[in-house]
């Protein structure tokens, strides 16, 4: 029995085995490129985490908190492993990001 299935006017029509190969090659390099993705998105929220507040330092009226805050954004992804990746980008309920790294003093 095939593991996969086209679905043909309706008909599920079994994945021929070189099909079914091809498939789980294309799985197996969407998952090992999981952390590529990760990372481009790890630093698409840091960099704009740091684009909202540079008004902050340009007007001068930051706080040493959040010149801290700010500081150890730029330490992503350098400061973190691979496999804290699935915690920097955990969300809540309504898709606010759970970290703290990411909550502005």
């Amino acid at each position: 029995m095939a593991k996969y299935k086209h679905n043909i006017n309706g008909v599920e029509v079994d994945f021929t085995a070189e099909e079914e190969a091809e498939k789980d090659a294309q799985a197996k390099v969407w998952n090992d490129a999981k952390p590529e993705r990760q990372l481009f998105e790890i630093r698409k929220i840091r960099n704009q985490k740091l684009q909202e507040t540079d008004w902050l330092v340009i007007s001068e009226k930051i706080t040493d908190a959040e010149k801290t805050w700010r500081e150890n954004l730029r330490k992503i992804p350098q400061d973190y492993s691979v496999d804290k990746y699935d915690e920097l980008l955990a969300r809540n309920e309504q898709g606010k990001l759970t970290h703290t790294i990411w909550e502005k003093p």
